[in-house]
């Protein structure tokens, strides 16, 4: 009997395994029997070996890593994750926990002020995702809208206390590979030779690799032969006499141009696991475009939101619902798509990335700077500031109306609504914005939009009474001394962008900060409103609390002298005037700043 009924149950089992062939081929699903591709030997032997248990066990080991996990212990979590992956490398939900561990839960272990050991954990946590759990599991969109999230939030956000950090290593990391960042370099990059063996059918190249090879020992390693070169081609220390007289031999010739760019390519497609034909295709759709000119550059692919937007749009092409409208979406695609839109607006409003050297305080940390050196009693090292980058308005705005037709009614009216109210809240300060920074004509476009999109009362009156009542909302109520410190700290900004010779950001500040002093002055207010010291006042008292503000470093204030001296004769002689330890401080710095060029 008990033979007769088992007979029957795997009979039955058997007539469902069609559909359940067809359920997988739908949900684009990749067989567990099926080989894995690349595969190390001792994962392809422990994926069969175990046979009908392994599921069991992966079971038994996902709970007590979860488990662990719950407990703060990640360390132990993690080598359990790794156990899991190999006896079960196509499940995905393990790839995506694992890389959250080291990324997320192992790096903040780590304290703040040994900020290369968190750098350290979470690079590995993008790159499991990217090198391994991504190559076993391509129609997984899970672990794609996982890598760019780790990009977007924990690399180009703010919350991890040494996030200055990683976007200075991804910038010293990627910035050899992509400049100069340009629509030709990109398309030299995508022509460039894909192996050796394609390179060395070029006989003037294969005859400089070989060379190259010979005067360096670096050189001599394929594999590592790209990114060493990168550097020499850099013009780092660390090689031979006879490699960097090589290269001066070569210079400004087509070979070492042709070298440059096989290497750089190399690096992008092996090392990042980027298709640089995408990468140039995301470039023609996001890329920020030209106010004058009109003209689409390439994404800042030194920016950690662009590496977002490739991730996810991967994702998107490669799992998800191809875009047919109506259709119903997974979470994780409308999490993978609200990833790009976000990092458009992340890259709208921080996308340009200000690095120089520094002569930093002594309280000064690592994780700070970025890399340091010590010369004497002061630190040097690299700073960074993140600044708006307006061209990105068009890309930002397009892909905000286009998920608008996307998604309108997928979460209900309310759900429709709330995109509607996103889009024209963007719209209302992008014309402000823009207005600020000099650009009428674009703002008076971005003014048009809106008010046809979304006519209101507020937005039928002219572009000009509309900012002003804009900025009149915003600073409405405030005493005199919040007038004084608004302006202020406006013209210290102005100062700021001057000194890192953002001057089309300065001219904005300081109008908005003339601005708030005119309505301040001009309209009926209460109180002692009327006695606020003149501009031309308050433009000197922002320029000392600039020249004294600890927030930002020392050699701030030594370029914003050194930028009065040359073009503001007259400020800077008022200046050191009535400031004789600016002055002093002033010479101090230059001589600080030429100690460091001598190092």
């Amino acid at each position: 009997m008990f033979v007769i009924a088992g007979a029957g149950l795997l009979l039955s089992a058997l007539m469902q395994l069609d559909d359940i062939n067809a359920m997988r081929k739908e949900l684009k699903l990749i067989s567990t029997d099926k080989p894995l591709e690349n595969a190390p030997p001792s994962l392809a032997f422990a994926t069969v070996a175990m046979g009908a248990f392994r599921g069991l066990v992966v079971d038994i080991l996902w709970m007590r890593a979860d488990r662990l996990k719950e407990e703060g212990q990640f360390f132990d979590a993690k080598q359990i994750a790794e156990w899991i992956t190999v006896l079960q490398p196509r499940f995905a939900s393990v790839w995506d926990f694992h890389a959250w561990n080291m990324a997320y839960n192992i790096s903040v272990a780590i304290p703040s002020s040994r900020p290369e050991e968190r750098w350290h954990w979470v690079k590995n946590g993008f790159e499991l995702l990217r090198d391994k759990g991504i190559e076993y599991n391509p129609n997984a969109i899970i672990l794609y809208r996982s890598l760019a999230w780790i990009f977007q939030h924990k690399m180009s956000g703010v919350t991890d206390d040494v996030h200055k950090y990683y976007k200075l290593r991804l910038i010293m990391e990627m910035g050899p590979l992509v400049q100069p960042l340009t629509n030709a370099h990109f398309d030299s990059l995508a022509a460039a030779p894909k192996t050796f063996e394609q390179l060395r059918a070029n006989e003037t190249l294969a005859e400089f690799a070989d060379k190259l090879k010979a005067a360096d020992e670096k050189l001599a390693d394929e594999e590592k032969f790209p990114l060493e070169f990168l550097r020499l081609f850099n013009k780092e220390q660390g090689f031979s006499e006879e490699a960097v007289l090589l290269m001066q031999d070569y210079e400004q010739s087509d070979a070492l141009i042709a070298m440059r760019d096989f290497s750089q390519a190399w690096e992008l497609r092996n090392t990042w696991k980027f298709d640089i034909d995408l990468m140039i295709k995301l470039n023609e759709k996001y890329g920020p475009i030209t106010f004058e000119e009109g003209v689409r550059e390439p994404l800042n692919w030194e920016h950690p939101d662009a590496h977002a937007i490739y991730w996810a749009e991967k994702g998107l092409a490669q799992a998800g619902s191809e875009g047919v409208v109506g259709e119903d979406y997974s979470i994780d695609e409308i999490n993978t798509d609200r990833i790009v839109f976000h990092s458009l607006q992340n890259l709208f409003r921080t996308g340009r990335l200000v690095v120089y050297d520094a002569v930093l305080p002594a309280e000064a940390t690592e994780s700070e700077i970025g890399a340091e050196d010590t010369v004497g009693a002061a630190k040097y090292g690299k700073s960074l500031y993140t600044v708006p980058d307006l061209r990105m308005f068009d890309s930002y705005n397009a892909a905000q109306i286009e998920r608008i037709e996307k998604y309108s009614g997928e979460d209900g009216e309310a759900g429709s609504r709330s995109l509607y109210t996103g889009h024209r809240n963007m719209l209302t300060n992008a014309v402000l914005s823009f207005y600020q920074a000099g650009h009428v004509k674009k703002a008076s476009q971005i003014y048009k939009d809106l008010r046809e999109r979304y006519p209101r009362p507020e937005n039928s009156v002219p572009i000009e009474v509309f900012c002003r009542q804009r900025i009149k909302e915003e600073f409405e109520g405030i005493t005199i001394y919040d007038a004084m410190e608004a302006c202020t700290t406006l013209l210290s900004e102005a100062y700021f962008r001057y000194a890192i010779y953002d001057d089309q950001e300065a001219m904005g500040k300081e109008q908005l900060a003339r601005q708030v002093y005119d309505i301040y002055r001009t309209e009926d207010f209460e109180g002692e409103r009327v006695t606020l010291p003149s501009f031309s006042r308050l433009r000197y008292i922002a320029l000392i609390n600039f020249m004294n503000d600890p927030y930002y470093p020392p050699n701030m204030s030594y370029a914003l002298m050194q930028r009065l001296e040359n073009e503001r004769p007259e400020v800077f002689e008022k200046l050191t005037e009535e400031n004789e330890t600016f002055m002093q401080e002033y010479q101090k710095m230059q001589e600080q700043q030429q100690q460091q060029g001598q190092q």
